[in-house]
């Protein structure tokens, strides 16, 4: 072919054709089955990620509160701060582990 010859489009005619036939053609309902699935699991994940910063937070506050109560400055804070960092991650593993046993079914 010459630089200046363009394509025939037969080619590409067959191309398009071929590639219709093995795409497989999605309905209305595989649409909207896919969007519930991401929705779904974009809401677990947003109420993990939250459930893990009210863990962190409701230890934090405790420590604070009882260290202002009984005078032990940054002893319960501390010990809030990690048991709920603590409580927080083994609510993301316990979640994990329910989607798992879930994907299994």
């Amino acid at each position: 072919m010459k630089p200046d010859e363009k394509p025939s489009g037969d080619g590409l005619d067959d191309l398009k054709s071929r590639i219709d036939v093995a795409r497989p053609k999605l309905t209305e309902e595989r649409i909207s089955t896919a969007k519930q699935i991401a929705n779904r699991t974009a809401s677990e994940a947003f109420g993990v990620a939250f459930s893990f910063v009210i863990c962190i937070l409701i230890g934090t506050v405790g420590g604070f509160v009882l260290d202002r109560a009984l005078g032990t400055k940054p002893l319960f804070f501390l010990v809030g701060f990690f048991a709920g960092f603590a409580l927080g991650v083994w609510y993301m593993i316990f979640k994990a582990r329910q989607v798992a046993q879930r994907e299994e079914e």
